[in-house]
């Protein structure tokens, strides 16, 4: 594009002798930089050109990618520092609302980002899921960006004066931001349709302004640009021969009245600047230091005028040199109020964000607080706004929440279950304040069904009181010289009181009584010791667990802990049918006199690289001085733990040894070829006791088994899904050595 006449009036002024002479008022230059999401990286490098031949643009005017950087420019952050900014995030998480699992709180883990589908239930009928991102990554980054103009409310007043373009979704018409709050501007400039949701303000429904105004070279110049320099990265008008997929004709319709938006206002531009973008797309953003290159070598093409124009800038005088925004490294709120609540009352929330008023806290500590709300599962999004009013600093924390009752729901298929259906809902607050009732089911052969209510009791909700109970049904083989030949099936009834503590996020501690109610029926015998038994357990017990797992599907890193110290009394049994052959005496066979039991088990992750990760999984069980060793057993076998009583194990089938005693531990490694797909080699052992009066013998001494496994794992919009071989190299002559498969896939909450 040429020149404009008032560029070239300006140079010639500067040429002639006579009027060089007279003193000209110094032009101002405006900086306009357009959308084009990932490829509106490339304004970094076009910025980096600026710096380098001596140009400072006066006030600067964005659109959607185009307002990040430039709002962030306009701040203070030169073109080094946003190219670092880039190139360092983890832009999987920044264009997400994921957070990791170790964020979540203890409570909510098992069941964060871990189905199928979720579903609000409000107003008495389903809801359809928004299938929006609402941004809480996006927010949380540009509001510690942005974070020192916190107190810049006309954005004049910023060391470069801004301008950004969103769109009025319900007029259709641009909306200019110059004043308010910096980064929700930025945020509501860049709400691409279909991709994140639209930001609401006073009352307007604000999208991205890419749709409607993506060059806007016209609010540059009405706050006085002389000079413009545009860098424009938007969609181009396709051809006729370009259009023949359909993506491509619904990208020109949806983007074909900004397009010509922006050919109108090209012409007003005095160096335009494009950079060759053609082989990237809009959501390229790990290709952030290519696009930026491309930007530097738009730009130096240019770079002649750039400098010529700086030069005759500067004979006009000393440019005025921005002053940065100083960092905050502490910050004092006079007053916490909350926007956007409607389930969850004002001092549920302040409680936990956990940070007081007329407190100070550090940046961290403030998004520790943030993480914290949205950790609790209970928001769509959270984020903060700090502004002075009346003299005081007052932090607003602004919620999306989500409804509060919600369904959830996942398939499930393994060797153990079978096909089976999964589903959660869970309501907040019934009965009582800072509460949660939740119901979940496993429909399947061997079904899971499960009513839990949790009541928090301290204003932080770290502690509180929880009413279980719980109904399984399950198979337990019996082996005998490596061959099966018994199987009884396990029907238990648990209630659970208990009082808990969450330590941090991510650690819980409690103590509990129980009733357990256990009643067996042989399916499979050939000389049964009896055909049902059922007796109920009165137990106390203590537990300390820990959750530090990166995610639920497929983690890399971090541990999942758990240790329990059980007592356990038995009130009464029934037992019918009981054979005549048995050699061990009814008196000794069911005594149940009170015993102890002690459990531990671990998944521990320790990452060598990005892609692979060692780990760790050691365990105990211990049934300490039962008068029978029937009364209590751990279920061995099978790579997933499939209920309550399972230990893990690798060359075993599930629930393939029945073990009152059961020490040992595995190491593995795992690589992921791609994010979602991993190998792992895996190597187990341990030293097992079986409880022999299953068969009517007497106890067996100790025994040592070890086996192998092989898996791969896919994440799938299914679940993950994971087929793993195993064999036993060591079995003792329990069991078989033979080379067997487990195959799960979908969620398990």
């Amino acid at each position: 594009m040429k020149p404009s006449i008032l560029l070239a009036a300006f140079l010639l002024a500067l040429s002639s002798p006579a009027l060089s002479q007279a003193p000209a008022a110094r032009p101002k230059v405006g900086l306009v930089l357009s959308g084009g999401a990932a490829k509106g990286m490339a304004h970094v490098g076009v910025l980096k050109v600026l710096e380098e031949a001596g140009i400072q643009p006066d006030l600067i005017a964005g659109t959607s990618m185009g307002s990040i950087i430039g709002g962030l420019y306009a701040i203070g952050y030169r073109a080094d520092t946003l190219e670092r900014l880039l190139l360092e995030q983890d832009w999987d998480r920044v264009l997400s609302d994921r957070i990791p699992l170790s964020e979540v709180i203890f409570e909510e883990k098992d069941y964060f980002e871990n189905q199928l589908i979720e579903l609000p239930f409000e107003g008495g009928k389903v809801q359809a899921p928004g299938g929006l991102i609402y941004g809480q990554q996006i927010s949380a980054l540009l509001s510690r960006l942005s974070l020192p103009a916190y107190k810049i409310r006309d954005f004049r007043e910023l060391p470069i004066p801004f301008r950004c373009v969103g769109a009025n979704l319900l007029t259709g018409e641009p909306y200019v931001f110059d004043q308010g709050y910096l980064p929700r501007a930025m945020r509501a400039s860049m709400a691409i349709p279909s991709v994140f949701t639209p930001v609401h303000l006073q009352d307007m429904l604000l999208i991205d302004g890419g749709i409607v105004h993506n060059f806007p070279v016209t609010e540059a110049k009405e706050w006085g640009a002389d000079i413009i320099i545009g860098a424009y990265t938007g969609r181009q008008r396709a051809e006729l021969d370009e259009l023949r997929s359909f993506s491509e004709i619904l990208l020109q319709s949806t983007f074909l009245m900004s397009i010509k938006d922006a050919e109108e206002q090209m012409p007003m531009v005095d160096i335009y600047i494009e950079p060759g973008l053609r082989d990237y797309g809009a959501q390229d953003f790990k290709r952030a230091d290519s696009i930026i290159y491309r930007g530097e070598l738009a730009a130096r093409a240019q770079f002649g005028r750039l400098k010529s124009l700086a030069d005759s800038l500067n004979a006009l005088g000393t440019p005025r040199q921005p002053q940065p925004l100083p960092s905050l490294d502490e910050l004092c709120f006079d007053h916490i109020e909350v926007e956007g609540n409607k389930y969850f009352s004002e001092a549920e929330i302040i409680g936990r964000f956990g940070i007081g008023e007329e407190s100070t806290a550090s940046l961290d500590e403030l998004e520790q607080g943030i993480n914290r709300l949205f950790g609790s599962n209970y928001f769509e999004r959270v984020s903060y706004r700090l502004h002075p009013e009346g003299g005081l600093t007052v932090l607003t924390l602004e919620v999306v929440e989500k409804a509060p009752t919600l369904l959830r729901g996942a398939i499930n298929y393994d060797n153990y279950l079978g096909a089976g259906f999964l589903f959660n809902a869970s309501t907040r607050n019934v009965v009582l304040p800072a509460s949660r009732l939740m119901f979940t089911g496993t429909i399947a052969g061997n079904y899971r069904f499960k009513l839990d209510y949790l009541k928090f009791a301290d204003e932080a909700q770290r502690s509180s009181g929880a009413a279980t109970i719980a109904l399984t049904r399950d198979e337990i083989p019996v082996f005998q010289d490596g061959l099966q030949n018994e199987e009884f099936r396990l029907f238990e009834l648990l209630i659970d009181l208990r009082l808990q503590r969450r330590l941090g996020r991510n650690h819980l501690v409690g103590m509990g009584i129980q009733r357990e109610h256990l009643y067996f029926r042989t399916t499979v015998s050939g000389d049964p010791l009896f055909r049902r038994l059922d007796y109920i357990n009165y137990n106390a017990y203590a537990f300390w667990q820990l959750n530090t797992l990166d995610r639920n599907v497929l983690p890399t890193r971090g541990a999942r802990l758990s240790l329990e110290l059980k007592g356990l009394n038995n009130d009464r049994y029934n037992v019918r049918q009981l054979s005549p052959h048995s050699p061990v005496p009814l008196d000794s066979l069911f005594a149940f006199n009170p015993y102890t039991k002690l459990t531990f088990q671990s998944r521990c992750f320790f990452p060598l690289h990005k892609r692979a990760s060692l780990t760790f999984n050691p365990f105990a069980g211990l049934v300490f001085n039962p008068s029978n060793t029937f009364g209590d057993f751990y279920l061995v076998g099978a790579p997933e733990p499939l209920t309550r009583r399972s230990i893990p194990f690798y060359g075993l089938n599930a629930n393939q040894l029945v073990a009152q005693v059961a020490v040992g531990g595995g190491i593995g490694y795992q690589h992921f070829f791609r994010d979602n797909m991993l190998f792992s080699l895996n190597a187990n052992a341990g030293f097992f006791a079986q409880p022999g009066q299953f068969s009517g013998s007497l106890p067996e001494p100790h025994q040592f088994l070890a086996g192998l496994g092989a898996t791969l794992g896919y994440s799938s919009f299914l679940g993950p899904a994971k087929f793993t071989f195993m064999y036993p190299i060591d079995t003792d002559g329990i069991v078989p050595r033979n080379l067997r498969f487990f195959l799960t896939i979908g969620h398990r909450f």
